[in-house]
């Protein structure tokens, strides 16, 4: 049964019908004695009659309204209207992170994404209560890129007297299940929850599962026998550390993983030059210690969304130190440029512009005026040594001021470090150095743009391009060696901030050249 647009459950009236699973159908619904929309999950009716499934709807309700957390959606009411059972909780419109799967993810965004929901897993665990339903799809995303942790319609209540689950018995989704789970030897706990984080992490690094099934015996017989591929045998390269932590979280045997689920997400943030704060915020409570009062709803919670939205991607929270600048030929303002603003070419060279220079505080201006000034004296002392060392000392001077001096060029990892393209047509000249290194750039298009992009190779042997919307998720891709060119062509449905990443295939390192324009 469907229930129909304007059908009242209680003081909610039904909107639409917007999913449905193995718990029931969610619609979405409107409460006009607070003016909100809400998502109403009803009871299956055919399931009217199991006293078991009922309990288990019921034990959702339960669940949910013991826990008060940023990042697990929030329940305001469980009634009946008749033989109809239902669970009212806030309405979260900002899709789910399956939508976002498909291609691999930058690592810095899926550490925003993940870092919340660990800590959220961690809260429900020190709580008693284990999810059992990790996937993609309970991952619900806010407009604001916040991610929020949904449907506990399969969590169990740990402890003596839940009496809910017997020995051997499977709930969840079967390409999410742990191991244990899978071969009935044991009942789920808090590492079967990490373990299908794991997944999720490999789903948005990797860009695809690591057990791809086409029936759910298949998945549950992969989970317990299959060693869990490398990302390295299926042509993504990651950092060492950040394979060793997929395969750690996604071990066979449940004492071999992590302690905690923020455990694994900090391990995979240990590869960053600087892990991201997300990462600070979610193992600041303790969660092994007896729970805290109550904190206020998430509206009261105003640090969490900056860090986790798209725009974290543009600009880096405060408390992540400043990328170091890296030194270039030389610096010209191009005509028509803001004041207090370079690029980071030469004249004539790509129109690409850097961030607006700040003024450096007194003791770093002085040390760089003092360091040249005692090189500088030290080699007019050297030339002073002798009337036949004179001649030597000032050529060796003037060979040591005016000598190049080879600098890798560096355009970021990442969101935050992206070197900005200030206007389209653009040309750049980069390097890929040492083995693994990203260039990442990003520039604003208006909402409708055609944007073209082509990579040529100079002495770099073989590379990916891909272009990035600022939520993370790759729009497009192409790979490229020898002295083919790989090309991007993609309209952009949106008006905001894009990410263009070059990557270096099996470790290769070299220059190349890199070609966007917009229509």
């Amino acid at each position: 049964m469907t229930l129909q647009p304007g059908t009242r459950l209680g003081s909610y009236e039904v909107v639409e019908k917007i999913g449905a699973g193995g718990m029931g159908a969610v619609y979405k619904g409107y409460q006009s004695a607070l003016g909100r929309y809400v998502a109403i999950k009803v009871l299956p009716p055919q399931t009217a009659g199991d006293p078991a499934f009922a309990e288990r709807f019921a034990q959702e309700a339960r669940a949910i309204g013991k826990l008060r957390h940023p990042n697990i959606v929030t329940a305001f009411d469980f009634a009946h209207d008749g033989d109809v059972a239902f669970l009212v909780s806030e309405f979260v419109d900002g899709g789910t992170l399956a939508d976002q799967l498909g291609a691999p993810l930058p690592l810095d965004y899926t550490i925003q994404l993940l870092a919340p929901i660990a800590a959220a897993l961690d809260y429900a665990h020190a709580r008693g209560i284990v999810h059992r339903d990790i996937k993609p799809q309970n991952i619900l995303m806010t407009h604001d890129g916040m991610p929020v942790l949904t449907d506990f319609g399969l969590a169990k209540i740990v402890g003596p007297g839940s009496g809910m689950t017997q020995a051997g018995s499977l709930m969840g989704t079967a390409e999410y299940i742990a191991p244990e789970c899978a071969s009935g030897a044991e009942v789920a706990g808090p590492p079967a929850d990490q373990y299908a984080l794991g997944l999720v992490a490999y789903q948005m690094l990797v860009g695809r599962h690591p057990f791809p099934a086409d029936n759910p015996l298949s998945a549950l017989m992969a989970h317990v026998h299959k060693p869990v591929p490398l990302p390295s045998t299926l042509g993504v390269t990651l950092a060492p550390g950040v394979e060793a932590a997929l395969l750690k979280v996604l071990a066979k045997r449940p004492e071999e993983r992590y302690a905690r689920s923020g455990d694994f997400v900090r391990a995979l943030g240990g590869s960053l030059f600087n892990a991201p704060a997300a990462l600070a915020a979610a193992s600041a409570t303790p969660v092994s210690e007896p729970p805290a009062p109550l904190p206020p709803a998430r509206a009261s919670e105003p640090a969490i969304s900056p860090l986790l939205s798209p725009s974290a991607l543009v600009r880096p929270p405060e408390s992540t130190p400043p990328p170091a600048a890296t030194p270039v030929p030389q610096a010209v303002t191009p005509a028509g440029a803001a004041a207090g603003t370079t690029t980071m070419f030469p004249a004539g060279g790509p129109s690409i512009a850097a961030a607006p220079l700040e003024h450096a505080p007194w003791w770093r201006t002085r040390r760089v005026l003092v360091v040249p000034g005692a090189l500088l004296l030290a080699l007019l002392i050297l030339s002073q040594l002798g009337p036949r060392g004179r001649t030597g000392g000032a050529a060796q001077a003037t060979a040591a001021q005016t000598a190049p001096v080879a600098v890798a060029d560096d355009h970021g990892n990442s969101g935050p470090g992206a070197t900005t393209i200030a206007s389209l047509p653009a040309t750049i000249n980069g390097t890929l150095a040492p083995a693994g290194d990203i260039d990442v750039f990003r520039f604003t298009a208006r909402a409708g743009q055609t944007v073209q992009i082509e990579l040529r190779l100079g002495t770099l042997g073989e590379a990916t391009v891909g272009l990035v919307a600022s939520g993370g998720n790759e729009l497009a891709s192409d790979s490229v060696s020898g002295d083919k060119v790989a090309r991007i062509t993609h309209q952009l449905r949106e008006a905001g901030v894009y990410f263009v990443n070059v990557r270096g295939a099996r470790g290769s390192t070299g220059t190349y050249q890199l070609g966007l324009s917009a229509r």
